[in-house]
C-alpha cells in the first residue's frame, strides 16, 4: 500500500467516472487517511453544493474543486498557469485520474461538429491528453501514477457483429487494419508512453464496457441517466404495473455481457494507483461489477421493477417511440411534478444500444483478479444505487 498523505487530481470530476472517482476518494476508500487532500478539475461550472458528493464525511480529505479547465481549447502554458494559479499544493500531486469526457468535449459548438470524423476526435483526445500531462510534467514532481479509462471499443463493439469472441481478455487486438483510425485510444496510450519515458511516474488503462453512474450536472451518452428519465416518466404517464418493452431487438435483449458500475471502476483506479508494482507499466486491465456475464432478460425487468413497471421482451411493434423520442413527446409530464431531469446528450445515439450490441461482449476480469483487485459488486445494486441518486437530486420522481 502506498504511504499516507496522497494528493489526487482528477480531471473530468463531473462525468459518469470522474463523479464516482471522487466519491469514492471521499467516501476515505481503500481506508482513512490514504489520501489527504483531492482536487477535483471540471470545465463546465459546478458549486460545491450542487455536486452530491459525501461534503458531511468526516474524517475525509480535504476537497477542492476548479472548474473551466478546458483541454480542448488549453495549452501547456495556459493549463500550467492555471494548475499552479488555482490548485492548492499542485506540486505534492501523487496520483493523477485522467477520466475526462472527451465525447461531450466534442459535442459542443462551434469547437467540433456533432458527429466529429474518427481521426480528428482522435488527433483531438490525443492532444488534450498531451496538454495535460506536460503540464504535470511541468508543476508535479512528486507524480507517482497515472489512470486512464479505455473501453470495449478496443474489442471491436462498435463494428457491427463485433470482431473478437467474447470473453474478451486484454491480449486480444489490434483491431483489424482499417479499423484502427475508428478509436482514440492507440493515440493516448501513445501519449502516456511518450509523457512517462523517463519520469518516475506510471500508468494503466482500466477498460470497461456499459457504465453504470450518476453525474451531478448532465454528460453524454449517459445510459444510466438515459434509462431513469425513460423509465420513471414511463411509469407516470403509462401507470404503475403497464408493461414496458425492452428497447431494442431480441438478439440484444439476450446477449452476454458484464456492465461496470462507476463505484468499482472507481475502486479498480484507486487499487491501480496505489500499487503500481502490479498495474503499472501501462498495463490494462478489464473490470466489471462482476465476472458472471449476464443479459438483459435479466436485468431489464429488474430495472423496469425500480419504477414499478414491468419490463418485457422487446416488441415487434414499429410504432413503439424509443426512449429518446418519448421523453421528448412527454417531457412536460416531469415538469409539472417539478422534476430538474438529468441532461443526456446523445441521447437519440443511445436508443441504439439495444440494437446494434446484438452479440456477446462480456469480459474476463481474470488478469485484474490475479493482480490483486478482487472486488466485485452486485450489478442490480449498482443501477438501483445510480437511481436512488438520481432520485434525492430530484432529476427522477421519487
Amino acid at each position: 500500500m502506498a504511504e499516507k498523505n496522497n494528493h489526487a487530481l482528477v480531471f473530468g470530476a463531473s462525468g459518469n467516472v470522474g463523479w464516482g472517482l471522487v466519491d469514492q476518494l471521499l467516501s476515505n476508500y481503500p481506508a482513512p487517511g490514504i489520501f489527504s487532500q483531492v482536487t477535483a478539475l471540471v470545465n463546465r461550472p459546478l458549486k460545491l453544493e450542487d455536486s452530491f458528493w459525501p461534503l458531511d464525511q468526516a474524517p475525509r480529505p480535504e476537497l477542492q474543486l476548479v472548474s473551466g479547465v478546458n483541454l480542448v481549447e488549453g495549452t501547456v502554458k495556459s493549463i500550467s498557469e492555471l494548475l499552479r494559479s488555482r490548485v492548492k499544493d499542485i506540486e505534492n500531486v501523487t496520483h493523477v485520474f485522467y477520466f475526462v469526457d472527451t465525447d461531450q468535449s466534442l459535442l459542443r459548438p462551434p469547437v467540433y461538429k456533432s458527429e466529429p470524423d474518427p481521426k480528428e476526435e482522435a488527433r483531438v483526445t490525443r492532444r488534450m491528453l498531451e496538454v495535460a500531462l506536460s503540464a504535470l510534467n511541468q508543476v508535479s514532481p512528486r507524480l507517482e501514477f497515472v489512470v486512464f479509462p479505455s473501453g470495449t471499443k478496443e474489442y471491436g463493439i462498435h463494428i457491427p457483429g463485433g470482431i473478437f469472441k467474447a470473453p474478451y481478455v486484454e491480449s486480444m487486438g489490434p483491431l483489424p487494419e482499417g479499423s484502427q483510425h475508428t478509436i482514440n485510444y492507440p493515440g493516448m496510450r501513445a501519449a502516456l508512453a511518450e509523457a512517462s519515458e523517463g519520469r518516475q511516474w506510471t500508468w494503466c488503462d482500466i477498460r470497461p464496457d456499459a457504465v453504470i453512474g450518476f453525474v451531478p450536472n448532465g454528460s453524454a451518452f449517459n445510459i444510466t441517466a438515459h434509462w431513469a428519465n425513460y423509465l420513471s416518466l414511463y411509469a407516470l404517464v403509462e401507470g404503475k404495473g403497464a408493461e414496458v418493452p425492452f428497447p431494442g431487438t431480441l438478439e440484444g435483449f439476450d446477449s452476454l455481457y458484464n456492465e461496470a458500475s462507476a463505484d468499482v471502476i472507481a475502486r479498480c483506479s484507486i487499487w491501480a494507483a496505489l500499487h503500481p508494482e502490479k498495474a503499472g507499466g501501462g498495463q490494462a486491465f478489464n473490470i466489471a461489477d462482476q465476472a458472471k456475464a449476464e443479459s438483459m432478460r435479466e436485468r431489464w425487468p429488474r430495472l423496469a421493477a425500480y419504477f414499478g413497471l414491468q419490463g418485457i421482451a422487446p416488441s415487434d411493434d414499429q410504432n413503439i417511440l424509443k426512449p429518446s423520442e418519448y421523453t421528448a413527446k412527454h417531457g412536460a409530464v416531469l415538469e409539472k411534478v417539478g422534476v430538474k431531469n438529468s441532461p443526456v446528450f446523445k441521447s437519440d445515439f443511445l436508443d441504439s444500444y439495444g440494437y446494434y450490441l446484438a452479440f456477446d461482449r462480456h469480459l474476463s476480469l481474470e488478469k485484474v483478479k490475479t493482480a490483486g483487485f478482487t472486488e466485485e459488486l452486485d450489478p442490480n445494486q449498482s443501477w438501483f444505487m445510480a437511481f436512488d441518486r438520481y432520485r434525492k437530486a430530484e432529476m427522477i420522481p421519487g
